[in-house]
């Protein structure tokens, strides 16, 4: 391999480029890996803005009909997503961000 690889597939590949290149290039990568761990999940229709909660952790989503003009409100809710890359190459969230600082 010449250069630093366009794809990392496996938790190998991330030890590989961590070891052998320079922070500034593996850095983004081990980033990604953090910043698509949460998903937003929609957790059910609310009756209105008033019923939902939006914080950190939770959003409300307003969908407008165009035709009929009636509004839809979902509630989303912020949660790890179980099938994400870094669970699946066998990382550890605390892993990942012990490499990163």
């Amino acid at each position: 391999m010449v250069g630093y690889p366009h794809t990392l597939n496996t938790r190998e590949d991330y030890l590989f480029v961590k070891a052998n290149f320079p922070k500034e290039k593996w850095q983004g990568d081990f980033q990604d890996l953090l910043d698509s761990m949460y998903q937003w999940y929609n957790v059910g229709t609310i009756a209105d803005e008033s019923a939902g909660v939006s914080d950190d952790t939770h959003k409300i989503v307003i969908d407008e009909d165009r035709n009929t003009g009636t509004k839809t409100y979902y509630q989303y809710e912020k949660k790890k997503d179980e099938h994400c890359k870094l669970l699946r190459l066998g990382f550890t969230e605390a892993e990942v961000k012990a490499a990163l600082s």
